[in-house]
């Protein structure tokens, strides 16, 4: 959070270093600055410049404290800083004098430091005084202050305060002075007269240094509101909270996390946004110090809708929020990368298995035809031996059916490998879906209720046939998920919408049983499938992914055990290919 001090304010500290010996343009010129644009009207200087110049003054007179109280007696002194002189002409007593400075003039000039005054006896009083994180401290700056009230009761025309006690660190003071004696009767009276005759002046001064604190709290709510805008705006997600549960948080989360409003989140335990399974790995992060966790870990946060994201968080920081301890949670949104490296792993386990797959179908292909000739040669010749040869004649036929089965899962393993050089054009979507629901219409109808819902797409790339080939595939996978004793209830539905970025968004969704999470992880690979056996070769789906891949595009699923599962399929606008010919016409 920046805060600002007045010009004025800045000027003065310049104006006492000065009278105390120091060059002003030596000063300035050494801490880059210009010391006329300090002069200037209405302007603001940065708190971390002001303290600049007090350290900067304090590094040139030796680190000495004393020299510093000096800074602070002629800052007392100094013809400018009018407010101290005006408001001694209306006070009576050195103690209201400390009183009234302490309130007016502490607070219009440094609205963020933290200054509490109490009287320690009729003759002695105590300051306390503290510059919270994250402003910068000085004790260059408190030793001027040391100074500026040691000299205070001067312009009431009574000898300086006696410093009793002094303790001073960068980021705070505690001191206690002896006031000077109480002057005689007749002073008394003389600055009681005094008082009443600029009563109307002090009005003034007051109003005046009420303004002066209106505009130093209004500065550094500026300030702080636009540090807020700034964390908000930022791409990657901010959350600060105390003891776990949110005080803030950016645009980026709310809009990662499908949060509407502000209050949405704020309130609201950090363990809420956190994938279950997480949530006491989460839990112990926070529990640990801040330099104790690491320096980059992967989070599942959960959104709004259940769905989940995964996070990179980076270590734990300590901050100050609304002047209190809490913790700063900063995180990038890694949903999109680590889904393209899935993908990629998966697309190099594909290549593998395919180059596998085609020298396993090629050498089974041979011998296969071999004994499927033979077969069929033995069963004509048994065919005229009649009954006698009836139980070889119907081995024979359920040897056949076997080397069909192979000769299935060959063609499979085939199509599985396959890396042809297939011209891509532009599809219509639509009319695929609809000729493929032509032919899977009977099927479909016997078994479940059919939802067809389509919204307007673009054409895809991709070919007729590939497109065709999985959506066949994704629905007999789906016909197969659902109950086969009764019709009523099973509800298969299809739709067809644009996605966000422009491609087409094809969906399968069936309210079977839906997949059990242990197979989620292998419900892509080769030979893996949860039908009986003998009622499928696992193949269709790893087909499936490596066609659609291929094409440029995505499959994924959802899936609960309650609701049915939902097969995604995501292609690219034709327009990519068009850009992709034009590309390599320029390069030809």
């Amino acid at each position: 959070m920046r805060v600002s001090v007045t010009s004025k304010v800045a000027v003065q500290l310049l104006e006492a270093i000065e009278r105390t010996g120091i060059p002003r343009e030596g000063l300035m010129s050494e801490l880059g600055l210009d010391a006329r644009s300090l002069g200037a009207p209405r302007t603001r200087i940065e708190w971390d410049t002001f303290i600049a110049i007090a350290e900067r003054a304090w590094d040139m007179v030796g680190r000495d404290p004393e020299r510093m109280r000096d800074v602070g007696r002629a800052l007392a002194r100094a013809p400018s800083y009018v407010f101290l002189q005006r408001l001694a002409r209306t006070v009576v007593s050195v103690r209201s004098f400390y009183e009234m400075a302490t309130r007016w003039g502490s607070r219009a000039n440094f609205p963020h430091c933290k200054v509490a005054l109490s009287i320690v006896s009729d003759c002695r009083v105590r300051y306390v005084c503290s510059i919270p994180e994250p402003h910068a401290g000085s004790a260059a700056f408190f030793h001027v202050f040391e100074g500026v009230l040691l000299e205070t009761p001067t312009l009431l025309g009574l000898a300086p305060s006696t410093l009793v006690t002094s303790h001073v660190t960068p980021r705070s003071i505690d001191i206690v002075l002896e006031l000077p004696e109480s002057p005689s009767l007749r002073g008394r009276v003389r600055r009681a007269v005094r008082a009443m005759l600029y009563s109307g002046d002090a009005l003034d001064l007051l109003e005046g240094q009420r303004h002066e604190l209106e505009q130093g709290l209004e500065a550094v709510q500026r300030s702080t509101d636009e540090i807020l805008e700034v964390f908000d705006r930022l791409p990657v997600l901010v959350i600060i909270h105390r003891d776990g549960i949110v005080l803030w948080k950016n645009h980026a989360v709310a809009k990662t996390l499908l949060y509407e409003t502000y209050d949405d989140l704020i309130g609201r335990p950090v363990s809420d946004l956190v994938a279950p399974a997480e949530r006491e790995r989460l839990l112990a992060r926070m529990r640990s110090p801040a330099a104790a966790t690491p320096a980059l870990e992967e989070v599942r946060l959960l959104r709004r809708d259940g769905q989940v994201v995964v996070a990179e968080v980076f270590a734990t920081q300590v901050v100050t929020f609304e002047g209190k301890p809490a913790r700063m949670l900063v995180g990038q949104d890694a949903t999109e990368r680590v889904r393209l490296q899935q993908q990629l792993i998966v697309s190099a386990r594909m290549a593998s298995i395919g180059m596998l797959a085609a020298g396993v179908a090629h050498e089974v292909n041979n011998p296969l035809a071999y004994v499927l000739n033979n077969v069929e040669i033995a069963m004509k010749q048994l065919a005229p031996l009649g009954e006698s040869a009836r139980q070889g004649h119907e081995a024979l036929g359920v040897a056949l059916e076997g080397v069909d089965r192979i000769r299935t899962i060959v063609r499979d393993l085939l199509a599985l490998s396959r890396v042809d050089d297939v011209a891509f054009a532009p599809v219509d979507v639509l009319t695929v879906v609809e000729s493929t629901l032509a032919l899977a219409r009977k099927e479909i109808g016997d078994r479940a209720e059919l939802v067809f819902e389509h919204e307007p797409v673009p054409l895809a790339r991709g070919t007729v046939a590939r497109i065709g080939q999985v959506l066949l595939n994704l629905l007999a996978n789906a016909l197969e998920a659902l109950p086969r004793d009764a019709r009523a209830g099973n509800r298969l539905r299809i739709a067809l919408r644009p996605s966000s970025t422009g491609g087409i968004v094809m969906e399968v969704s069936d309210n079977g049983a839906g997949i059990p999470p242990e197979y989620r992880t292998r419900i892509f690979d080769p030979f893996f499938t949860t039908k009986a056996p003998g009622s499928g070769t696992g193949l269709g789906l790893a087909i499936s992914l490596r066609l659609v891949i291929e094409m440029g595009g995505e499959l994924s699923f959802e899936s609960d055990v309650k609701r049915g599962t939902t097969f995604r399929m995501i292609l690219q606008p034709a327009e990519l290919e068009v850009a992709h010919s034009r590309h390599a016409s320029a390069s030809a």
